[in-house]
């Protein structure tokens, strides 16, 4: 039979998993959303013994599973005991707990550290006795995987020292916490073991150390190469490079690329440089709240190019590319509500991504001119938004076919099956549905446009 890599995302509002055969297709999947945000670790369990069931019927006797690896939220972290079993229910990224240690230590209170240490001062006999982990390393050591283990993308934001590799002992020493305490760090990919018998999905299943889930999602959107940008356009923008150096900014945080790991590159070394806009998708049900967005898009045809300029936002404050939590950006000068009004979004949408590209340059981040840009999520639904873009970008639009998270959990499994590079695998496996070219007349009206809303924007400032 031939084989398949499963990856399982575990997110805020919910899990899934996806079966991803060896020519990227994916071939059986499972999920089940929760609100609000489940944190009980029993109960992730059981709902991935109960999605595992679901797709192992679905996979039938057509395919063997091969390997699997997780993929969780950045910032969220749990306590278990030395037999990798939860000593409380997880603390999100989100969580309020550990927002004035965040301050003591000097990092963003999401950063799963700050609430590490609150549990070593709130609670100092039950601390004594746990070790930090990730989400998804929970799920792989109760799969089989070797406990106290995380790679490296989930450790950066528990304070792992990327560039040195290391976790900082004497800082964390001074900070009151144990090193001992943290788990041993590995690259995305790293096989930890294989599943037990007693989880039914047949023998010999590799299990790969997991990665978070925006990482994996740069993974499936297959931007991974020095000189490769995507942007996910869904209710917020992301921002996803590579950089042959790290970049940290006020705005702009850089992970580590999966074959990165000082024992793993033989070249040099690449980093994930990512950011995020509060510009995005979630600006059209906000000034649309009844509206149907597919009829929207037929009507806004018309109005294209508008000639009019915006920085849309739902609400005052921004953090990429401008910086100012107090930015209310500005709105298009058109009647509120109509056709026109709603195309001009779409095109502010669009130029505050292209503003976003060019600060990521500024900052020294290859970003090739006329190269290709990956892009994914709802917003490279609508065929007149993707050409839109692209012509306001003057460059073409790569959509992928699988770009979810869970998708580039299983490309770090196939890594591990294969015994090649995290690159490699995801060479063979993401699949570029369509290119979407920019139409040659509305480049040449937006490059105007685009210098009016630059000019506009700089008046702001």
């Amino acid at each position: 039979m031939p084989p398949v890599f499963l990856g399982i995302d575990l997110g805020t509002s919910g899990m899934r998993v996806v079966a991803l055969s060896e020519q990227g297709e994916v071939v059986a999947k499972s999920e089940r959303q929760w609100d609000p945000p489940e944190t009980n670790p029993g109960r992730w369990l059981r709902t991935l013994k109960a999605l595992l069931g679901q797709l192992t019927a679905q996979l039938g006797e057509q395919y063997s599973i091969a390997a699997l690896s997780a993929c969780s939220t950045s910032g969220t972290i749990l306590p278990v005991d030395g037999r990798g079993m939860p000593l409380e229910q997880a603390w999100l990224y989100s969580d309020p707990r550990g927002q004035a240690q965040a301050k003591q230590l000097g990092i963003p209170a999401s950063w799963g550290l700050s609430r590490w240490l609150w549990w070593a001062e709130a609670y100092p006999d039950q601390y004594r006795d746990s070790y930090l982990a990730h989400p998804a390393d929970f799920l792989l050591s109760q799969l089989g995987g070797r406990r106290q283990v995380t790679d490296h993308t989930h450790a950066l934001k528990s304070g792992f020292d990327l560039e040195a590799y290391t976790w900082p002992q004497e800082w964390l020493a001074r900070q009151g916490l144990n090193p001992k305490h943290f788990p041993e760090v590995v690259p995305p990919g790293t096989v930890l073991g294989t599943v037990r018998a007693d989880w039914g999905l047949g023998p010999e299943v590799l299990i790969a150390a997991g990665i978070t889930d925006g990482c994996a999602g740069q993974l499936a959107a297959g931007a991974i190469r020095l000189g490769q940008v995507s942007t996910s356009l869904g209710t917020t923008l992301i921002f996803k490079a590579n950089s042959p150096d790290p970049i940290q900014t006020p705005s702009i945080y850089s992970h580590l690329h999966p074959d990165s790991a000082p024992h793993r590159c033989r070249e040099r070394m690449v980093w994930w440089p990512g950011a995020a806009s509060f510009c995005g998708g979630g600006v059209l049900p906000h000034y649309f709240p009844d509206g149907n967005l597919q009829m929207l898009d037929q009507q806004a045809q018309a109005y294209l190019p508008t000639g009019l300029v915006s920085y849309p936002l739902c609400q005052p404050g921004e953090r990429f590319p401008i910086v100012d939590p107090q930015f209310a950006g500005f709105l298009p000068e058109a009647e509120e509500g109509s056709p026109r009004f709603y195309a001009a979004l779409l095109e502010g949408v669009a130029m505050v991504e292209r503003l976003g590209l060019e600060t990521l340059a500024a900052q020294g981040i290859p970003v090739p001119e006329q190269s290709p840009i990956f892009t994914t999520g709802g917003g490279s639904k609508s065929p007149l938004w993707l050409r839109l873009r692209a012509s306001i970008l003057a460059r073409p639009l790569a959509v992928v076919k699988h770009p979810e998270p869970a998708v580039g959990a299983a490309i770090l499994a196939a890594s591990a099956y294969w015994c090649c590079s995290v690159q490699q695998a995801a060479d063979r496996l993401v699949q570029v549905e369509r290119y979407v070219q920019p139409d040659p007349e509305w480049v040449k009206s937006y490059a105007e446009i685009y210098s009016v809303f630059h000019s506009r924007l700089s008046n702001l400032l």
